[in-house]
């Protein structure tokens, strides 16, 4: 869920090295999706095999277990379940949007326009279930661990913050804020570039880590009146949210109805926006269903599986051998670590 209040926090850029020797819960649907979007052809098309299998999240979720192990981060990566009943009209915006960029893209690149049709190509990203399942795969044989989630990975990795069995959470969504996660950590990348949302084109990025209590504190507010301002501004619950209301706004807005809730969203006519009330959203947010002991599906780090997998999709075996030769201690020999 994308919510739109980066505007009223605030964060601290933080190195790498900062994040060393500690468990860090992925929002895995969001870093598979950054894969799926940024790792392409010239012309914008997904990396695939010579079969047509697309294999950008496997190229990018291998370069990425790579870093964690070099970084010595120990990463738990959290899926999604079931989706809230209110989100159905988001994914239906979003089958609508990927349709509308794959028209796009055909036109574009049978008008030979290069740049716009990469980046078409690049919104017309999908994760289907092979995509998952790959993807855990190759997570388990790196020896590290998984959790499926109940609903929200976000609200499921908050949990795991909340509970102190990872130190915080990764993911480019601010939702995981309103599940309650003491800690976010956005641009989490092997990287320093990010793909500029809507283009082609890269930007320098840091890793932003933002702390929840100290945004409740400098902005003043409860989480409670935090998750009316991501109403406000709009959620995967309603998207959209009310005509004309950003972040700062909304804020404001908040602050003057402050213990008045269902006043204010009765005065900014909540009803002419959406068919469902505002506190549906709220309990969406609040409740959002988690579990208390999340089955951890781990297995033991297994090199030859690891290149046995992805020479099933066209991978260079030598090239795989050689990044994976780069995360052996410089004090124990190949037969030792392995």
């Amino acid at each position: 869920m994308g919510v739109a209040i980066k505007d009223i926090l605030v964060y601290h850029e933080i190195d790498i090295s900062q994040l060393s020797n500690k468990k860090i819960a992925i929002d895995s649907f969001n870093l598979i999706f950054s894969f799926l979007s940024s790792i392409r052809q010239s012309d914008g098309q997904a990396l695939v095999d010579s079969k047509g299998r697309v294999t950008s999240h496997l190229k990018g979720l291998f370069s990425r277990c790579i870093y964690f192990k070099k970084h010595n981060i120990t990463p738990i990566f959290i899926f999604d379940g079931e989706s809230p009943k209110l989100k159905e009209k988001e994914k239906e915006m979003r089958r609508e949007r990927r349709a509308v960029a794959q028209e796009k893209y055909q036109e574009a690149k049978e008008l030979g326009l290069l740049e716009d049709s990469k980046k078409y190509a690049q919104a017309t990203s999908q994760i289907t279930s092979e995509i998952i399942e790959q993807s855990k795969e190759l997570i388990l044989k790196f020896g590290f661990s998984y959790i499926q989630a109940p609903s929200e990975a976000e609200a499921q990795g908050a949990k795991l913050v909340q509970d102190k069995k990872v130190y915080a959470l990764a993911s480019q969504d601010f939702d995981s804020l309103l599940f309650n996660s003491s800690y976010l950590i956005r641009n989490f990348s092997i990287t320093s570039k990010r793909k500029v949302a809507g283009t082609s084109t890269y930007k320098d990025t840091n890793i932003e880590f933002y702390s929840l209590d100290e945004n409740l504190k400098n902005l003043n507010l409860s989480r409670d009146e935090l998750i009316y301002i991501a109403i406000l501004c709009g959620t995967d619950f309603n998207p959209g949210g009310v005509k004309g209301i950003g972040p700062k706004k909304a804020l404001k807005i908040v602050k003057e109805y402050r213990d008045k809730p269902d006043e204010m969203f009765k005065v900014l006519r909540w009803h002419d926006y959406f068919s469902h009330t505002w506190i549906e959203v709220f309990n969406t947010i609040k409740k959002m269903p988690v579990s208390n002991n999340p089955v951890e599906i781990k297995e033991e780090f297994n090199r030859e599986e690891i290149i046995s997998m992805l020479k099933q999709f066209d991978f260079d075996e030598e090239s795989l051998n050689k990044q994976l030769q780069s995360i052996i201690p410089k004090n124990k020999g190949l037969n030792q670590f392995f």
